[in-house]
């Protein structure tokens, strides 16, 4: 029987590594560090908002300005006011737009002229008025 005491001495050997790996294993501890990153931005306004008017059968206002420097803005926001009286809104597409020209109606009055720069829900300060532009 020979044979037999070689294969409980190869048996004994490995079945003693597995018993003392276990505990070994057991007192592994595994660390882990979760970090966060946080940014916030500004969205600036537009600058320097000026309104030339062009006089007569088809009259208009051109508006010019700086656009903003937030290179995020996706279009601006024009408030006025028409004879005293709040203006719908008009938005202007393209972060990077800065002229814009529309057709006015003679004898009516646009004042507070205001332009704010826009990027999803977020909305700038205003400009400075322009105006008031009548024809």
């Amino acid at each position: 029987m020979p044979g037999v005491k070689v294969s409980l001495l190869l048996l004994l050997p490995t079945a003693a590594l597995v018993f003392h790996s276990t505990p070994a294993l057991a007192a592994t501890s595994v660390k882990a560090t979760a970090t966060a990153s946080y940014a916030s931005a500004t969205l600036q306004a537009p600058t320097g908002l000026t309104a030339t008017k062009t006089c007569g059968t088809s009259s208009s206002v051109t508006l010019r300005w700086t656009a903003t420097t937030s290179a995020f803005a996706a279009s601006y926001l024009l408030s006025y006011t028409s004879n005293g009286s709040n203006g719908t809104p008009r938005t202007i597409t393209g972060g990077t737009t800065t002229t814009v020209t529309y057709a006015i109606t003679n004898g009516v009055t646009y004042s507070n002229l205001t332009l704010a720069a826009v990027y999803r829900s977020w909305t700038s300060p205003s400009t400075p008025s322009a105006g008031p532009v009548l024809c």
